[in-house]
């Protein structure tokens, strides 16, 4: 028996599915019959360049339309893949092929197959959630495009009941006012410039438990690579996370007695960004960028603007009668304000992360306001 695999789609998921039939000249006939099924162009060199220009609705649309030829081209080939591996097994089983091949060869090629097998399954799977996302990202489009239409002929039928004597005037200019202002969309521009004042606060990088004597806390701050470490002296210390000779991250290195060393070449920093070290090439003055560093209460601070640091630190120690139960690092795809709206919430803890930090909680007593 021999299992061949097809491809299936419907809205928003793709099936594969697995056809059984007997071994033979029938596979030669069946592999004709599906070739139009992965004899697909692929779409990538016809794809518009969109990266770092802005779209309006009906061009992002496009873009969205071949995201999801491209997926499907994807999971096509995967399906392709899975067929000619299945094909393999079935030849490493044959009665014939085991007559002069032993049982520890057979073994063995069976298990790199299984793995090939398994590898490709999980491209399947990951096809699959490339055509939903890409799905939704298409109607997205669709919708807008259909806001942007309604709004076109609403403004057209409003100006056109306005001013009905100006209809016989120059078409030109008829069309030009019934026109609205074209909207543009970001498909995948490049982050927009933080304001200079913002970067002017003390803003909290690291816990200070987590930060050790031989450790070292990469972090990106205004889209600019940064870590921290402690120097001879104890107190923390942030660089650019990128050295002065070949642009390598320093946090893949070490720390070795209060410097930070590049993995590559084993340049040194200390904590202000001086280089102190260049093994195999001669001492020459080299500093990277540093950022004033300083610890309070727990908590490693950092200041990234250009305007002389406030010397005052906010303080993030509990008020009296309070208890730290956690301390967490979590990286969340979220607007902040929303964040801050749930952090905000204690009293969902006791009843929503019963199985994380929140475990034996007590439900918060009801105070009385005066």
């Amino acid at each position: 028996m021999s299992a061949h695999y097809l491809l299936q789609s419907c809205k928003a998921r793709i099936g594969v599915f697995a056809v059984f039939g007997d071994e033979g000249g029938g596979l030669v006939e069946r592999k004709s019959q599906w070739g139009a099924l992965f004899e697909v162009e692929d779409p990538r060199s016809k794809m518009p360049q969109c990266k770092g220009k802005f779209f309006d609705a009906n061009q992002a649309l496009e873009v969205a339309r071949y995201d999801i030829q491209y997926c499907d081209w994807r999971a096509r080939q995967d399906l392709l893949t899975i067929m000619l591996l299945h094909e393999k097994v079935v030849e490493v089983l044959n009665p014939l092929a085991r007559e002069y091949k032993s049982i520890g060869t057979m073994k063995k090629e069976l298990a790199e197959l299984q793995e090939d097998l398994t590898q490709a399954h999980r491209q399947v799977h990951i096809s699959e959630a490339r055509v939903s996302t890409a799905l939704d990202k298409l109607a997205y489009m669709e919708e807008l495009v259909n806001d942007k239409l309604l709004q076109d002929r609403s403004t057209t039928a409003e100006t056109d009941q306005a001013s009905p004597s100006t209809s016989t005037a120059t078409p030109s200019a008829n069309i030009m006012k019934r026109k609205s202002p074209r909207k543009s969309f970001n498909v995948s521009g490049p982050v927009q410039p933080y304001h200079p004042h913002l970067k002017n606060f003390w803003y909290p990088v690291a816990f200070s438990t987590d930060l050790q004597d031989d450790t070292m806390i990469p972090f990106d701050c205004f889209e600019q690579p940064w870590v921290v470490f402690r120097g001879k002296d104890g107190k923390p210390g942030c660089v650019q996370n990128t050295c002065a000779h070949r642009a390598c991250p320093l946090d893949l290195g070490s720390v070795k007695e209060g410097r930070i060393q590049c993995p590559y070449h084993g340049w040194e920093y200390s904590t202000d960004g001086t280089c102190e070290k260049m093994p195999s090439t001669r001492l020459v003055n080299v500093k990277l960028k540093s950022l004033p560093c300083f610890e309070q209460e727990g908590m490693v601070w950092v200041w990234p603007g250009t305007d002389p640091p406030a010397p005052n630190l906010p303080s993030l120690k509990p008020p009296p009668d309070f208890q730290i139960h956690a301390e967490i690092v979590m990286e969340l795809p979220v607007e902040h304000g929303l964040l801050l709206d749930n952090l905000l919430d204690l009293a969902h803890a006791p009843f929503t992360h019963t199985s994380t930090f929140a475990k034996g909680w007590s439900v918060p007593r009801l105070v009385a306001m005066t």
